[in-house]
C-alpha cells in the first residue's frame, strides 16, 4: 500500500439490528461450522497444543459436563478452538507461526501479517457471541411465556369446571 492511498477501515462493531450485518454474522457462523469439518493439512500439533478432553467442572451454580473434541487445540493467539479455524486463519495470514516444533506446540505464534483479516475475524466472532446470547435470552423468554400460558390455560379450565 502506498502512502497516498487511503487505508480501508475495519468494521469495529456490527449492529445486529441491521439485516445486512446480521446476515454477514450468520454467514460467518456457517463458515465457522464448515471449518470445523474440513480436512486438516498438517498434524494436529502444528495448530497448537491438543486439548481433546476438557474434564467436567462446576462454575458457580452451573455444572458443565466433560467435553470431548479430537480436533480442539489451544494456542497463545486464538485460545481454545478447532484446528480447522486455526488452519483458515493461517491461510488468510491473520496469524502466523515460526519455529514449529512438536515438543513446543505453543511457541512462535504471532498476529499478522494481515492485521485486517485478524481484526475482522475477531469483530465477527464478538458479534456472533452477542447474537448467540440474544438467541439464548429469547429462547428463555419464549419458554417462560409458554409456561405462563400453559399455567393460565390450566387455571382457566379449573375455573370453568363446576
Amino acid at each position: 500500500m502506498k502512502y497516498s492511498q487511503s487505508a480501508e477501515a475495519v468494521k469495529t462493531e456490527y449492529d445486529l439490528n441491521k439485516p445486512e450485518e446480521k446476515k454477514a454474522i450468520r454467514d460467518f457462523e456457517v463458515l465457522l461450522e464448515n471449518l470445523k469439518t474440513i480436512t486438516l493439512k498438517y498434524p494436529l500439533w502444528v495448530y497448537g497444543e491438543p486439548k481433546d478432553v476438557i474434564p467436567a467442572f462446576k462454575f458457580g451454580k452451573r455444572e458443565f459436563p466433560e467435553s470431548i473434541n479430537p480436533r480442539r487445540v489451544r494456542n497463545d493467539i486464538v485460545g481454545l478452538t478447532d484446528a480447522g479455524i486455526i488452519q483458515h486463519l493461517l491461510e488468510v495470514k491473520a496469524i502466523s507461526r515460526r519455529h514449529v516444533k512438536k515438543e513446543h506446540p505453543n511457541y512462535g505464534w504471532a498476529v499478522g501479517p494481515n492485521l485486517k483479516a485478524y481484526e475482522d475475524f475477531y469483530q465477527k466472532k464478538k458479534a456472533l457471541e452477542d447474537l448467540k446470547d440474544k438467541r439464548a435470552y429469547a429462547e428463555q423468554k419464549d419458554e417462560e411465556s409458554f409456561d405462563a400460558l400453559v399455567e393460565g390455560r390450566e387455571e382457566l379450565i379449573k375455573s370453568m369446571k363446576p
